[in-house]
């Protein structure tokens, strides 16, 4: 099933993110098994997702090493991105991380009605993994 840009379209909440290896070895989750986050889409094509290690002290960072550490346990991006047979390109216009800005990515979708999963190469070129996000509609505000 060809999911339309449609379906994408406003807020989800992380499920999971893992890298898949070739290898067959065990995925790796970078932000660990209890990573938070959200990507929303917009109506006229933007998109922007942040994610962040689940459990975080909730001070706000006071020294330079705490400040590396919570920009270690986070990524975000924003940008624009288009929807084409199945898949959804993801254009990097601002990132947490300079290195994938500008850069393009290809996340295939897969949607079973309640759970969205975006499924592709990694950002790092030849890599031996693709990455697997999975995501949720947030309950409704009250």
């Amino acid at each position: 099933m060809i999911v339309a840009a449609e379906t994408l379209r406003g807020a989800w909440q992380l499920v999971s993110w893992s890298f898949v290896y070739e290898d067959g070895r065990p995925p790796e989750h970078p932000l660990g098994p209890d990573a938070r986050g959200f990507i929303m889409y917009t109506d006229d094509g933007h998109v922007s997702a942040l994610l962040m290690r689940g459990e975080r002290p909730r001070a706000a960072p006071a020294t330079e090493a705490e400040r590396a550490q919570a920009y270690a346990e986070s990524f975000g991006y924003s940008g624009r991105y288009v929807v084409r047979d199945g898949t959804v390109y993801h254009t990097i216009q601002v990132a947490t991380n300079p290195a994938l800005l500008g850069i393009t990515s290809t996340r295939h979708i897969s949607f079973d009605g309640t759970t969205l999963t975006l499924s592709g190469p990694d950002f790092t070129p030849g890599a031996a993994r693709s990455q697997k996000i999975v995501w949720r509609r947030p309950p409704a505000a009250t």
